[in-house]
This record gives C-alpha cells, structure tokens and sequence, in this order.
C-alpha cells in the first residue's frame, strides 16, 4: 500500500499570512482594538459559568429567605447581567472595528491590484478577458475578508483561551 505525503503547502500559507499581516501592520490600533476587544469579549464569555455557579448555590442554598443568601444571588445575577451586557458591547465593538479593518484593506488592495494590472503591456489587455480580470481581484479581496474574520475573530480568542 502505498503511502500519500500530506501537502501543507507552507509556502502559500506564508506567503498569504505575510501578505495579510503586511496590510494589518498598515492599521496597529485598530488590529489592537480588535484584538483587545475580542479577547475582553471571551473573557466575558469565561467568567459567566463562574457566576452561574455562584447563583445555583446561593438559590439552593437551604436558607433561601436568609438575607446573605438572597445578596450573594443578586450580586452573581447582577455580575450575570453585567458581564452579558460587556460582553455584547465588546463583541459589536470588535464587529465594527473587524468591519472598517476590512474595507480599508480591500480598498488598498483593489487599487494596489488594478495599479498593476493597468501597467501590463497592450498584449496583455489585448488577449485577456476584462471580466475574469476583474473577478480574481474581487476573488481575493473575498478570501481577504474571510481570512481576517477566522483569525480574528474565531482563532486567536481559542487560541488564548487554550
């Protein structure tokens, strides 16, 4: 039986990260706003079974009427509703940040990737589809935009959390 070599293909993998962060290094605050943001956010998101907890065992506790009982379940409830509302202000705070991070990356790259394509030779433009052209740009600045969005906002707050 034969054995099959599993292609990583590094080079493409380098080659798209360092592109990527090439543009990122173009926006430090607002990829440090992301970032700070969304691991606040997940921070958030970790503390919330810790105040469940603490909620379930001052409502189960066997003297429901009793006065400390009945603060500890509202300062967990309070802490509950504190941390949800943080943690929604952050994340769509990080949304907008991800959003205007983006647009001014893919505003670059159109025009950094049209700048070039309009210096190919006459031939070039002569014996190339215009549309398909236009549709690769479009292609990558999609895959840009998909990038972004899995590094930031999906891996790098797993990855802290591990």
């Amino acid at each position: 039986m034969a054995r099959f070599q599993i292609d990583l293909r590094a080079g493409a993998f380098r080659s798209v990260l360092g592109f990527a962060l090439s543009h990122w290094r173009r926006q430090p605050w607002r990829l440090s706003l992301i970032m700070g943001t969304f691991l606040l956010s997940t921070l958030a998101d970790v503390l919330t079974p810790l105040y469940s907890g603490r909620l379930v065992d001052a409502v189960a506790s066997s003297a429901a009427a009793d006065d400390v009982a009945w603060n500890a379940a509202m300062a967990a409830f309070s802490m509950l509703v504190a941390l949800a509302l943080t943690g929604v202000v952050l994340r769509n705070l990080a949304f907008m940040a991800i959003v205007e991070l983006t647009l001014k990356m893919m505003a670059d790259i159109a025009a950094d990737a049209f700048h070039r394509v309009q210096r190919f030779s006459t031939d070039w433009h002569a014996n190339s589809f215009a549309g398909s052209t236009v549709r690769k740009i479009t292609r990558g600045m999609w895959a840009l935009d998909l990038l972004n969005d899995t590094i930031l906002i999906a891996l790098l707050p797993s990855l802290v959390m591990l």
